[in-house]
């Protein structure tokens, strides 16, 4: 029989979520740019990329990255080389070259969002490790556990992530018309999808 350990692992997964990392930067950018729609489908896209994460996990993706390490660098440096690219790409437009809020396609924030996350195949690792740290015992019941936590988690992001988006749409609209706040929001952001590409080829082991 397996049995989570809930007092650690709630506020542990709290605490995960609420780290700033790419995902929810990406999700406050969007909604702040192109309103709650784009945010909200930008959400989606990064649920979906940590789903096909932790599914990978299970399926013993990061047994093979660890068996070839080539591999792994490999993906790294492509999910490094995206952020970095769309950091760049935030950083060097100008308001004006910008697209309107309206003309901007959802789906093209879902896309987004789910390359943004599955960009750091670090994280593959980090689900495999993470949700196993609660978990006392074994047995047949472990899947189902490690389904129940999942869940959880997602939930609990979805709910961080909905909020996020609310608010930096609303945010976003109060100065949709200041193009200087627009251009320091923009290379804020860019800066921060240009730090954390750098810190995945630096700092990653």
């Amino acid at each position: 029989m397996t049995h989570i350990d809930w007092i650690g692992f709630i506020p542990a997964s709290v605490a995960v979520i609420l780290a700033p990392g790419p995902g929810s930067i990406f999700v406050a950018r969007s909604a702040a740019a192109a309103g709650v729609r784009a945010g909200r489908s930008a959400m989606l896209g990064i649920l979906a990329g940590d789903i096909l994460l932790i599914l990978l996990s299970l399926l013993g993706v990061s047994a093979l990255f660890a068996a070839y390490p080539s591999l792994f660098h490999t993906f790294r440096l492509a999910g490094a080389s995206y952020l970095m690219f769309l950091g760049l790409q935030l950083f060097f437009t100008s308001p004006g070259n910008r697209k309107e809020s309206g003309s901007v396609e959802p789906a093209g924030s879902f896309k987004k969002g789910v390359t943004i996350t599955l960009s750091n195949p670090k994280a593959i690792f980090f689900f495999m490790a993470f949700f196993p740290l609660f978990l006392r015992s074994g047995g047949e019941s472990f899947l189902y556990s490690y389904a129940i936590m999942t869940l959880l988690f997602l939930g609990t992001n979805q709910l961080y992530l909905f909020f996020l988006s609310q608010l930096s749409s609303r945010v976003g609209s109060a100065f949709h018309e200041n193009r200087r706040l627009q251009s320091a929001a923009g290379k804020t952001c860019g800066a921060l999808f240009i730090i954390f590409g750098i810190k995945i080829v630096l700092f990653s082991r």
